[in-house]
């Protein structure tokens, strides 16, 4: 029998570090939905998917991340333009290939900028995501109406964030 069958790992507890790390994300994310369907009940536009103003509230003091989102996010509207114009791409199908090639630019520009770094694995995938969210939604309503409501939307989950953090934890 080797190591691991005589000495079974023991759970491992999360510090309260890590615990905080979690609460900010969930509360955070959480908030950034409120926030996207309370936008979307007042305008009708919506802010680059329910989930995006959470995620991009998380990493707003991030410059490089903020700009790999944008870069991933225009340069699939563009491919998505460009592919509808020879492939039939309507409904989910759009939907689906927004995401993958956000996720595939996403990829390839964190690569580009010298590795994925490092990323919370919780959250991490939703960085590859977010950009096709964006993408889509610049595809259904347009770029100005998109990025107006997550310039919206995105510091004010930020701000409901910081002000409700501290008294959550």
């Amino acid at each position: 029998m080797g190591n691991r069958q005589l000495f079974p790992a023991r759970p491992r507890h999360r510090s309260t570090a890590e615990e905080r790390g979690h609460a900010v994300l969930t509360l955070t994310l959480g908030l950034g939905i409120a926030v996207s369907l309370a936008l979307f009940q007042l305008t009708g536009l919506s802010a680059g998917g329910v989930i995006a103003p959470g995620y991009l509230a998380l990493v707003l003091d991030r410059p490089g991340m903020l700009a790999t989102i944008a870069l991933a996010a225009f340069a699939t509207w563009g491919l998505l333009l460009a592919l509808s114009r020879v492939l039939f791409l309507y409904g989910t199908r759009r939907f689906g290939v927004a995401i993958l090639l956000a996720l595939v630019l996403t990829t390839g520009i964190q690569a580009l900028r010298g590795g994925l770094g490092p990323i919370a694995l919780e959250w991490g995938g939703l960085g590859f995501i977010v950009p096709g969210l964006i993408a889509h939604q610049m595809d259904r309503q347009g770029p100005v109406r998109t990025l107006l409501m997550i310039a919206i939307a995105t510091p004010l989950t930020r701000a409901l964030a910081m002000l409700i953090v501290p008294w959550w934890s």
